[in-house]
């Protein structure tokens, strides 16, 4: 079977190791911003979109669930991914994280409220389930013996 310059595809599939870390990155950036406390704003200042220093942003508790929801996605992920590649093979698992990513990410940006934020962060998370478990899979199948450790390295290097 020919596989193609395997150096491109590791480049590619490595792209599945950094949702974990891109997602980890992009909300604690955006948890001491203005805009975004005031947009999730729980605190005694109201209305939302006011842009004041005041604003609390969520309640300890929504925060809490807004953070561990990619990992509860993450969770569930995980555990379909071997159900989902066994099914559509690898390379369309692989394939198909990264289309769940594109929704969770667009509902993100859209989110309306901490529901709508919570539920798309699950989405993303479920993403990262599939992606964790099939890149460093699929990578290894992929490269030759010699360079297997370097390949499956550098997904773990994307990650953080």
């Amino acid at each position: 079977m020919i596989v193609g310059n395997i150096y491109v595809i590791a480049s590619v599939t490595v792209v599945g190791g950094s949702l974990f870390g891109l997602d980890i990155s992009s909300l604690s950036a955006q948890l001491s911003e203005i805009t975004y406390n005031c947009y999730f704003n729980q605190g005694p200042e109201s209305p939302p979109f006011n842009n004041s220093p005041n604003c609390s942003g969520p309640r300890p508790l929504a925060q809490g669930g807004i953070t561990a929801a990619m990992a509860a996605g993450s969770w569930l992920g995980a555990l379909i991914s071997g159900i989902l590649s066994d099914r559509i093979g690898r390379k369309w698992a692989i394939i198909v994280g990264c289309w769940i990513w594109l929704v969770g990410s667009t509902l993100c940006c859209a989110a309306q409220g901490i529901p709508m934020l919570v539920i798309s962060r699950i989405i993303n998370g479920l993403a990262v389930g599939i992606e964790s478990a099939q890149v460093p899979v699929y990578i290894s199948e992929l490269s030759p013996p010699s360079k297997r450790g370097r390949f499956v390295g550098v997904r773990q290097w994307a990650i953080t």
